[in-house]
């Protein structure tokens, strides 16, 4: 995370920034409206509160939280789109911010004349705009409509378009909201090599996302925002991390599956946990597993479509008998799922003759849906249980997006159907 020292280090400097909103409908009547009478019967609602971050220059900031936030309100106060109900902003540099892509587009123009226009309007010549025109058409990935109306477009290729020309702007501060949201696979990776590039050439960034990889990889310091106001502020990674640990996460960024104001979601928390209890409560020589693991890619976190790695250790109190393992994934309820894993006798490689020994199994793919489970593991000796242990684990939801997705392992046949 950049030191921040001095104020000519920063290129934005929020300081206890709130905004507010006023709900319901406003009287028209001149006397309400002079009075002030007509702001009285409405409700008042905070977007965010009391919210300070300093953003050094050349820096990116990340800012995550569940839908309903504050995160667009707050980018939206930082870039001027906003004025804080209270606090103050203090921005040193030039500002482009991507909230609404392709929003300033002309629909009749093609959209080869409103790159030129857009140019313009910041201050940049036709000569340059000529220089870039040619990456803009690649990463926007509209080939010969650049020359058709933008009235033609689909609402990603003006996505597209708005984001590639928004970043050739030469910004000094970047704000965007969501831009990685648009468009394919292939296209979002080049938005968040792009996004790095400014970064490395100097551009501040502040950026609303809901894909936390990104964050943890791209930012210098995350800023997590709960029911509008500031959760924790610092190292993405641990930001990051304790965001997804409160709760499970969805494909949205919303918090599933833990408390967090929903009284439903911790009762079913809590029944799991009593059925891992019970479970775990029939369990023999335990003691005999000490070491019982399941991980996801780099021994993190559990994810459906990715690779895990099961390890699995054994220290026998008595010599075992063509030692083998059985594994069983049970539902959080207890109900067996059918999936599992079996070993034949292990090896002298794997298990001693006094039963102490170690057992790990790579998945290329692991096919479970996102939620929790009950894993149980059963050491055999002559073919009988003889020690068994169980544990709870979760699945996070898979990082597929957009076109992307998990091969089904089936033999396909296509047929027509009958006529």
């Amino acid at each position: 995370m950049a030191n921040i020292e001095l104020a000519s280090d920063l290129a934005i400097e929020a300081t206890g920034i709130s905004k507010k909103f006023l709900l319901g409908r406003r009287s028209t009547s001149l006397k309400d409206r002079l009075t002030g009478f007509s702001d009285k019967n409405r409700e008042e609602f905070w977007a965010f509160k009391d919210v300070s971050v300093q953003v050094p220059k050349g820096s990116m900031l990340g800012v995550i939280g569940r839908n309903g936030s504050g995160k667009s309100t707050f980018l939206r106060t930082l870039c001027g789109v906003y004025r804080p109900t209270t606090g103050s902003v203090v921005v040193r540099g030039r500002i482009t911010a991507l909230l609404e892509l392709g929003a300033g587009f002309h629909p009749e123009l093609t959209g080869r004349e409103n790159v030129y226009m857009n140019g313009s309007v910041v201050g940049l010549d036709r000569d340059y705009m000529d220089s870039v025109m040619d990456e803009i058409i690649d990463m926007a990935d509209i080939g010969s409509f650049i020359d058709a109306p933008i009235e033609t477009y689909s609402s990603g290729m003006r996505a597209r378009l708005g984001f590639a020309v928004s970043v050739q702007m030469q910004p000094e501060i970047l704000l965007a909201d969501e831009i990685t949201a648009v468009g394919d696979i292939a296209f979002k990776q080049h938005g968040i090599r792009r996004m790095n590039e400014l970064r490395d050439k100097g551009t501040t960034i502040v950026q609303v996302s809901h894909n936390l990889q990104m964050m943890q990889k791209s930012c210098d310091q995350v800023l997590w925002l709960h029911h509008g106001e500031i959760r924790r502020l610092g190292d993405p990674k641990e930001v990051v991390e304790e965001y997804k640990s409160l709760a499970g996460v969805d494909r949205s960024g919303r918090m599933i599956g833990g408390d967090a104001g929903n009284p439903k979601a911790a009762a079913r928390r809590r029944k799991q946990a009593a059925v891992t209890e019970t479970l775990a409560a029939e369990d023999t020589n335990s003691a005999w597993i000490p070491t019982f693991t399941f991980a996801g890619p780099d021994g993190g976190e559990l994810v459906a479509g990715a690779p895990a790695t099961l390890t699995i250790g054994l220290n026998a109190e008595q010599p075992l008998v063509d030692a083998s393992l059985q594994v069983r994934v049970l539902a959080a309820g207890g109900t067996p799922t059918g999936f599992g894993y079996a070993t034949g006798p292990l090896d002298e490689d794997a298990v001693d003759e006094n039963g102490v020994g170690s057992l790990q199994a790579v998945i290329n793919l692991l096919t479970l849906a996102a939620g929790r489970y009950n894993l149980k593991v059963d050491v055999l000796s002559a073919g009988d249980i003889v020690a068994s242990r169980t544990k709870s684990i979760a699945v996070s939801p898979t990082l597929t997006e957009g076109d992307d997705y998990i091969p089904l392992a089936a033999s396909w046949h296509v047929t027509a159907p009958n006529r």
